[in-house]
């Protein structure tokens, strides 16, 4: 019985030794720093884009057929002290409509969400987005969607989207930011 014992307990350290070999192998030649390729065609960095600037996301839709719907977002980059914003998008309404806006994640203030009233006629999308502000925010920055379009195809071509230069962004004292560039989307509609 002595010798069943021993053996077992051999057979015990044997099998934590091994654990500890494999578990310090693993820490040890794991140890290097990844390094990321950062070549997501939608960053802002690899968008030719001069901060601080509004763009669509994405920039491109290669095909959709006439009848679906999909999202496009209105984005900000690197804008700093907003407190609102006038987006005024120029599309084309024989090919696509906006059936509905939805306020994105950049005037949010905590739970409060931002003020939005929109409106269209004749290829025009005005979007009116206020920071609601609170006794520490007044204004928000940064990179992040403004609002998001849902939309559908309602004929074949190319339909550009495009910011006006009605477009603007507020501080909160009314004062108009500067912004470098105003980027544009392309929707490829098919059958």
């Amino acid at each position: 019985l002595c010798g069943y014992h021993w053996e077992l307990m051999l057979v015990l350290i044997f099998h934590k030794v091994q654990l500890y070999l494999f578990l310090f192998f693993m820490l040890f030649s794991s140890c290097e720093d990844v390094t990321y390729q950062l070549d997501n065609e939608f960053d802002p960095k690899n968008l030719d884009l001069e901060p601080p600037t509004i763009f669509f996301h994405p920039s491109k839709f290669e095909s959709i057929k006439v009848g679906n719907s999909d999202t496009l977002e209105l984005y900000c980059y690197d804008v700093q002290n907003a407190a609102g914003a006038h987006l005024q998008i120029e599309f084309d309404a024989q090919i696509v409509s906006i059936d509905t806006v939805l306020y994105g994640e950049f005037f949010m203030n905590g739970v409060n969400s931002p003020i939005m009233f929109t409106d269209q006629e004749d290829g025009f999308l005005n979007v009116y987005l206020f920071l609601q502000p609170t006794i520490g925010t007044s204004d928000a920055s940064g990179t992040m969607s403004m609002a998001k379009l849902i939309f559908t195809v309602q004929d074949e071509g190319l339909a550009p989207m495009r910011y006006t230069s009605r477009t603007t962004m507020r501080d909160k004292s009314n004062n108009s930011l500067q912004l470098n560039q105003y980027g544009k989307a392309l929707i490829n509609a098919t059958y």
